[in-house]
């Protein structure tokens, strides 16, 4: 285990300023053998992006990934500045300089958090004049301070070991505050003399518990008996930690790394690509307004009520912009909004607040304490997803600190004409609000392409390159630029000859947008005769409109659940008549699924009350809900057959798994019908899990179509949540076995008679959509913005060589062969 030596411990130093303090640790850094004199500045660079700064007085500057072969072994040197050291407002007395080619820092880092949670340690260590009382503490020689003063949980326990190597770092802590926050109960974890809240990660974090050591889990509430249980069962999995014995899983696949030889004449800043386009205009650099906040208020009771308002009022905005958002970009990326939510509800970080209201601190000075130590804590963290959401938590303290500041300076604006936007680094809201008609692009030093910026930049159709390093923030207000996010750089200072070229680039796909959307209500028939339907995607009744301006030749999947969310009771048959009518309505005669209630345990419902289960997605979902709430079954059922009197409606099940489900839910349906006395209507079923896959020629018998939930089939024949942070981009609906499956489908459905479908997100992918038409699906459900150049590029293939590519694909090894395997057989777009 990694152990620090006296001469690794500097004290009693001074520094001007955290720039000089910073290459002070990186000297020392020097001569410890740690790192290459060149390291420093890459030091100095990862400072320029974002704080290192912990909290209580402790900083950890370190380099940015791509210097880490300037790294000669793994160590930390400590260097103290009794006299303290501003760092960003911030006065730092322990400085630790980091240096990582491997995980042995971590329980360094450990223990270093729990001295965060101590503020008398901190202020111990920043003025000791004794080496060996840092070093008992961060080589774990010293017992541990108290995270948490609180009494003991009366309750039952139990005794739980901690995974190795490395104990509770990020991830185990996450999957553990995943269990603990399914349960009612209070549960707390106990190592030597601290305590953490199982349900906050950050706590959890400072316990500083290295691989091995002993834990008391200690529960207290209704149901603190199966909140033990799981929480023994998830030590007992391993918390998330690979094992010995087990073989690492396959990395994810590799990002593509910006092109070397790009022919730019003007400065290339070379980033991430994060949204595709090609954009020229004048920087300008994002500044966010200046919040000022009193230290000190007299009245606590009064300071008490302002930060419990400004608490709910923060959440009553993100509820609003949750749902401004979610109709405008759709349910995933106002996702990131419901995420912010679960960060205000931190059970911790308003008791914390409060607690320093006590100590005679103003709501907002306590408030902003709280939630910049945390977030500085997240943002150390070796895991790059969970480091990520410290942006995220500085958002949704900020959205609280702006209803208690005292006072606001430089307010956020932006000219009067487009730019092209320069930024450290953006929050999710920041980019929401966001006028694609005044902001050209936007690069940020700081940031990734999986970060919710990224997402959100790409649903805007804004251009984006992400991660481009400090010198972006060099570049002054009103300097000519280009971004290209396809490649992703910025160009400062371009050549009329590099205008030209973005200029090209951007009338080439103008023009292929354009006559796309000229011929969009031209059918998708391919060079020899065969015709796709190409449909639409909806999620709520004013985007049918849209997608018959689009070109969609129906809706080949309406999801019904806009019609039961975020709501305290369920919706009537009379909203829901009205809202299907709309839709009908507005199709003009196209077809249009109408797909019945798919809502399960991963959703919040209220009124369902659907207990916690330890894997929502095997658990009581779609079908199964509405068997399980037959009352909301009918209701929507009847709902939907006398929508049927104003067009071709067609009703589809989610989740059949079995023909017994399948009986039963027509069964159901029959009654309603009768009863209603409307005319049958056509029913289908979603086929998204293995089973229905496997018994398709049965099913077919006793249904009209079949639509292929890609999505979910993905995740359930590779056994790979879709929305795993890690697994997700594995989970390709390319590769070989879900295209098996789909041909297995296609196969039982055509002996039947029946036409096959697919409304999953391969579908409006260019490989996709051909080999799904070369595998003999006759129907393609889209996002509505696809539907032109899914129908175009329908049109520019012939069925027969989609066929044959569709066969070889069957025989690929991966889904990245499959990619290959497309892009070279229709290379004018295709892949």
């Amino acid at each position: 285990m990694l152990q620090i030596t006296e001469s690794q411990v500097r004290l009693g130093l001074s520094a001007t300023d955290k720039a000089e303090a910073i290459r002070t640790a990186g000297r020392a850094m020097v001569d410890a053998g740690l790192i290459e004199p060149g390291y420093i500045d890459s030091m100095l660079g990862r400072e320029a992006i974002t704080s290192t700064y912990l909290g209580n007085g402790i900083a950890i500057p370190h380099g940015l990934p791509q210097a880490r072969d300037l790294v000669r072994r793994t160590g930390v040197v400590v260097v103290q500045f009794p006299g303290g050291v501003d760092w960003g407002g911030e006065p730092a007395r322990l400085v630790v300089g980091i240096a990582a080619k491997s995980d042995e820092h971590i329980a360094v880092l450990q223990r270093l958090t729990g001295v965060l949670g101590n503020p008398a340690e901190a202020a111990r260590l920043g003025t000791t004049t004794d080496p060996r009382a840092v070093m008992a503490v961060l080589n774990g020689d010293a017992t541990a301070p108290a995270v948490d003063a609180a009494a003991p949980l009366a309750g039952p326990s139990i005794a739980v070991t901690a995974p190795s190597p490395h104990g509770l770092h990020a991830r185990p802590a996450t999957a553990l505050v995943e269990v603990a926050k399914r349960f009612r109960s209070q549960i707390a974890v106990r190592h030597g003399g601290g305590t953490s809240n199982a349900k906050s990660l950050v706590s959890l974090l400072r316990l500083g518990v290295s691989g091995g050591q002993p834990l008391t889990i200690t529960a207290a509430g209704d149901d603190a008996e199966a909140a033990l249980a799981a929480i023994r069962a998830a030590f007992e999995a391993g918390l998330d930690e690979p094992t010995v014995s087990e073989t690492p899983p396959p990395p994810p696949p590799a990002r593509a790394a910006p092109p070397t030889d790009l022919d730019y004449d003007g400065r290339v800043i070379a980033g991430i690509s994060a949204s595709p386009g090609v954009a020229t205009g004048t920087a300008w650099k994002f500044q966010r307004e200046e919040l000022t906040v009193d230290e000190t208020a007299p009245d606590p009771a009064v300071q008490h009520r302002r930060l419990d308002q400004a608490l709910a009022g923060a959440a009553a905005d993100l509820r609003n912009l949750h749902e401004e958002f979610w109709k405008k970009a759709g349910a995933a990326k106002a996702a990131i909004f419901k995420a912010h939510l679960e960060l205000l509800d931190d059970p911790e970080m308003a008791a914390d607040a409060h607690a320093r209201i006590d100590d005679g601190k103003s709501a907002g000075w306590a408030w902003r304490a709280v939630y910049e130590e945390r977030a500085n804590t997240l943002a150390q963290l070796t895991d790059a997803l969970l480091a990520g959401r410290a942006a995220d938590l500085r958002d949704v303290g900020r959205r609280v600190l702006r209803l208690l500041a005292d006072a606001t300076e430089s307010v956020a604006a932006l000219p009067d004409h487009p730019v092209i936007l320069l930024a450290e680094d953006l929050e999710p809201s920041d980019t929401a609000k966001l006028d694609p008609a005044m902001v050209l692009g936007l690069c940020t030093a700081g940031g990734g392409a999986t970060s919710h910026t990224a997402i959100i930049a790409r649903s805007l159709d804004i251009p984006a390159v992400v991660a481009a390093g400090p010198s972006l923030l060099d570049l002054e207000n009103g300097r000519e630029v280009i971004i290209n996010g396809d490649d992703g750089v910025l160009v400062a200072g371009p050549s009329q000859r590099d205008r030209t070229r973005a200029a090209t680039a951007r009338v080439a796909v103008a023009r292929r947008r354009e006559a796309e959307h000229l011929e969009r209500y031209k059918p998708a028939i391919t060079t020899d005769g065969r015709r796709v339907e190409v449909a639409a995607n909806l999620s709520d009744p004013e985007a049918a409109v849209k997608a018959v301006e689009a070109g969609a030749e129906g809706v080949g999947l309406m999801r019904t659940e806009f019609l039961f969310l975020q709501r305290d009771f369920p919706p009537g048959e009379e909203e829901q008549l009205e809202a299907y009518r709309i839709m009908v309505r507005a199709m003009n005669g196209l077809p249009i699924i109408l797909r019945t209630l798919d809502i399960g345990g991963d959703k919040n419902v209220p009124y369902l009350r659907l207990p916690a289960e330890e894997n929502p997605f095997l658990g009581v979902r779609g079908i199964r809900l509405c068997f399980e709430r037959e009352d909301l079954f009918r209701t929507q059922l009847r709902a939907m057959l006398r929508a049927s009197a104003e067009g071709p409606v067609r009703i589809m099940y989610p989740m059949i798994a079995t023909p017994a489900e399948l009986a039963k839910a027509k069964a159901i349906t029959e009654e309603e019908r009768r009863a209603l006395g409307v005319a049958p209507v056509e029913i289908g079923i979603m086929v998204e899990v293995p089973s229905a896959v496997m018994m398709a020629d049965r099913l077919a018998q006793e249904v009209s179509f079949f639509s292929i939930g890609t999505n979910d089939l993905t995740q359930y024949v590779l056994a790979m949540d879709r929305l795993h942070p890690v697994l997700a981009p594995q989970a390709d609906g390319l590769h070989p076995a879900v295209l098996r499956m789909i041909e297995r489908t296609v196969a039982g459905a055509k002996a039947a008679g029946v036409w096959v479908g697919a409304c999953g997100g391969i579908a409006g992918d260019p490989a996709g959509a051909v080999l799904l038409a070369g595998l003999g699906l006759t129907e393609l459900s889209v996002a509505i913005p696809s539907v032109p150049s899914v129908k175009a590029r329908l049109r520019g293939i012939s069925m027969a060589e989609a066929e044959r590519t569709a066969r070889d694909a069957l025989t690929c090894a991966d889904a990245a062969e499959v990619r290959a395997l497309v892009r070279d057989r229709f290379p004018g777009g295709a892949a």
